[in-house]
């Protein structure tokens, strides 16, 4: 089994996307634990928040059985706008990217401008809709102002 930077790989993709316009979105796809990263579980899904790319994990394998895993993964995933998923089969890879799929092509982006800010410090966001019926809002749960 080779060595796994997850969590290096995360942080290098939000920042290689950064740089690019239109629409992003990142499909994490992992086996197993990280083993090898410089950088923890907190401070790659810090940067994947401040990076406001949704990131979509899917975990499979001997990653499933790993439940801190699991949890960082959905963190992840719930911090950036992205969901979480957990394969046992590869009969279901499929319907996971077909979900990815209808989430991308049904969702809403939504602009805003936020007052100016020196201090840097971590904004929260809270989207609400007024709806009846199986709306679901997903969000990225905030920004860090420029």
């Amino acid at each position: 089994m080779g060595e796994t930077a997850l969590y290096d790989a995360l942080a290098r993709v939000n920042r290689d996307l950064s740089g690019h316009t239109g629409k992003k979105v990142i499909i994490v796809f992992t086996d197993g634990e990280d083993n090898s990263s410089a950088l923890t579980a907190v401070t790659a899904i810090q940067r994947a928040k401040g990076a406001g790319i949704p990131v979509y994990t899917i975990a499979q394998g001997s990653a499933v059985t790993h439940r801190a895993l699991l949890e960082q993964l959905a963190e992840v995933s719930r911090a950036t706008g992205g969901s979480p998923f957990v394969i046992r089969n590869t009969a279901e890879v499929r319907g996971v990217f077909e979900k990815i799929s209808q989430d991308l092509q049904h969702g809403y982006f939504f602009l805003f401008q936020p007052a100016p800010a020196d201090d840097h410090e971590w904004r929260s966001i809270d989207v609400k809709v007024k709806a009846t019926g199986s709306l679901k809002v997903r969000a990225r749960e905030g920004f860090f102002p420029e």
